[in-house]
């Protein structure tokens, strides 16, 4: 998995909270030798409630799915309120020195007692490319948990049992299982373990492994409760992405920031690593600015294991304060700027934040996403509302929600290379113009109106 690059196309989202229907394509650049890893940006913007951070938790339900983890007990709360089930389509390039593939994967999930969620059906197929031509769209898993086969198509359910009767029962449980424990079927370990063994599903097998290695290593979601634990002064995550030799490390590391904590020594030797990582990029942001990490000494874990007893503080002119007195906003960059360094020097990693804005001051917002966007590699897909990425990125990076529940997102039409786009983006609002409306108008005197309205009735209390 090394070498193999994983890219994300397309992403449809079908009766997703509350976006009936909507595509987002990415805007992939021409991929000449020199290019091929060039970064890519999605930027979303549009009106509360119209479908930004849907995408997000798409996104977030995605990761969970392909790593074959359990879907969140809460999953049937992202299910759109007039149907049972929901839909994620998501277009993946694949490439390595061995492999130049298009995937397509389709999940569909289904809300049950409680506001459960259970996969009902997964599609994967592909193309690929072969010397120089791509092949035609073919069949790897179609599994459905109505179908009495236990996946589709036959020559491949034949190619991986090869008649063999343990191999069926093996498939048979690991499809019971994915049921019982509201896992995905293709990406699900007791699966992974069958096609491993089998020589003759290799092909397809390093397809599946190539995307759950993704989805485990290489895609990151940090949605609003991220942001939540930082602004209530509870916790610091800091989400890192740390490869010692052939070992790759992913994952986040919570430090309370009320008072100070006590972490195992591998905890804190890691969390040295990060921290002298993000200070190289930190200080040329945010001048003059470095974290650190406080030894406050040797103690006992609440398990019992050897551990230090830390707090995090942030450096000025030599000044040392605990880090929880620095604003949201700079403890927001802190705890993804790992994450970020990562995505920016590889081409396989993508990141998608919500309200990436949060607490950021606008001019330094659009100069990090104008120096991603020249000079990155990886995949960055965020929500906005400040408008100063509006004028620092390309058209194509940037898309609009719309009122439009089955036509969710889109980009701007009939845009000249000279047009500001924050300045069209805001005589959209007000004067219209484009394919679909992206802005429910509102009336000021109404609004007034209600101010009044509802003071007097507080006041009859």
């Amino acid at each position: 998995m090394k070498d193999t690059i994983v890219r994300i196309q397309q992403i449809e989202l079908v009766n997703v909270k509350n976006v009936e229907k909507g595509t987002i394509t990415f805007p992939n650049h021409v991929r000449s030798d020199n290019k091929k890893n060039r970064s890519e940006i999605i930027g979303i913007y549009g009106q509360n409630g119209s479908g930004k951070t849907a995408l997000v938790d798409a996104m977030w339900l995605l990761k969970f799915i392909m790593s074959g983890r359990e879907l969140p007990k809460n999953t049937g709360d992202f299910i759109f309120s007039k149907s049972e089930k929901a839909c994620i389509k998501t277009v993946f390039e694949i490439s390595s020195c061995t492999i130049n593939s298009i995937l397509y994967y389709e999940i569909e999930i289904e809300r049950i007692e409680e506001n459960r969620a259970r996969v009902v059906r997964e599609n994967l197929s592909y193309k690929e490319l072969i010397d120089g031509v791509w092949t035609k769209k073919a069949g790897i898993i179609d599994f459905d948990i109505k179908y009495e086969e236990i996946f589709k198509p036959a020559k491949n359910f034949k190619l991986l049992t090869a008649n063999n009767s343990e191999v069926h029962i093996n498939l048979g449980v690991a499809k019971k299982l994915s049921e019982k424990d509201f896992t995905s079927f293709i990406f699900s370990n007791e699966t992974e373990t069958i096609i491993s063994n089998c020589q003759a599903f290799g092909k397809y097998t390093k397809l599946i492994k190539a995307l759950k290695h993704y989805a485990n290593i290489n895609l990151f979601i940090f949605r609003n409760n991220y942001s939540g634990m930082i602004n209530m002064n509870f916790m610091m995550p800091l989400s890192f992405r740390l490869k010692d030799g052939k070992k790759i490390t992913q994952g986040d590391l919570g430090i309370g920031l009320l008072k100070p904590s006590v972490v195992e020594n591998e905890v804190y030797n890691l969390l040295t690593k990060v921290i002298r990582q993000m200070n190289i990029v930190l200080e040329k942001i945010i001048p003059e600015l470095n974290i650190d990490v406080a030894n406050h000494g040797n103690q006992l874990t609440k398990e019992g294991q050897q551990g230090t007893r830390i707090e995090l503080v942030s450096v000025r002119d030599g000044e040392v304060v605990p880090l929880k007195y620095e604003s949201d906003g700079i403890k927001k960059i802190i705890s993804i700027l790992s994450t970020l360094i990562t995505m920016f020097n590889s081409p396989t990693v993508c990141m998608v934040v919500d309200e990436l804005d949060a607490g950021i001051f606008e001019y330094l917002l659009g100069e990090i996403l104008q120096i991603i966007s020249e000079n990155g590699k990886g995949q960055l897909i965020f929500t906005s509302h400040n408008l100063r990425p509006l004028e620092m990125l390309d058209t194509s990076s940037i898309v609009f929600t719309t009122t439009n529940p089955v036509n969710r997102y889109m980009r701007f039409t009939h845009v000249k290379s000279n047009n500001n786009l924050r300045n069209l983006y805001i005589r959209s609002i007000n004067l219209g113009g484009q394919k679909e409306e992206i802005y429910k108008e509102t009336n000021s005197f109404d609004i007034s109106r209600a101010f009044r309205i509802a003071g007097r009735l507080i006041n009859e209390y």
